[in-house]
């Protein structure tokens, strides 16, 4: 795979670690004896690597998603034709040598024709959600709110 910068061997093989899931990778990350800024650098270097990979996966996942969707489109509007085909044809049981068709009854389901009359013993109630969003605005802004504490931590940033 292409990657955007070329790595010294022993950072392509802590890049390689990490695409196979190795877990002695800080082990290997102890023993190279880079000075810090060497070691930042070309850590940078295999964390750029890794992100463009990923970005790739997403990009290649959203492609099969697609066509995976239009496959089971194509399947679904089959099914129907085949369906359609064999009602009019008033064809209840086809066997072909190499399928069997069949048009059978599908197990009962409830259909909904209006909600609001259904007595509310048939509803199940749902667990009330925090709305975390509200908080954080409450407490940004000054206001207390018991249980609750506004925190903030540190995170790297890699530019």
């Amino acid at each position: 795979m292409k990657t955007l910068y070329d790595l010294s061997s022993d950072y392509r093989k802590v890049q390689d670690m990490m695409e196979e899931g190795d877990h002695d990778l800080f082990d290997t990350l102890e023993s190279i004896n880079d000075a810090i800024e060497v070691k930042l650098d070309s850590i940078g270097k295999v964390l750029r690597n890794l992100e463009g990979q990923a970005e790739i996966f997403k990009q290649e996942e959203k492609r099969l998603a697609e066509r995976r969707r239009t496959i089971e489109n194509n399947i679904k509007n089959l099914k129907a034709y085949t369906e359609d085909m064999m009602i009019k044809s008033d064809i209840k049981k086809m066997d072909t040598g190499l399928f069997k068709f069949n048009i059978q009854k599908n197990p009962p389901s409830v259909q909904i024709i209006d909600e609001s009359v259904i007595p509310k013993k048939y509803f199940i109630p749902s667990d009330p959600k925090l709305d975390k969003k509200t908080i954080k605005e409450l407490l940004k802004n000054g206001e207390s709110v018991e249980g609750v504490e506004l925190v903030q931590g540190e995170g790297l940033r890699i530019k």
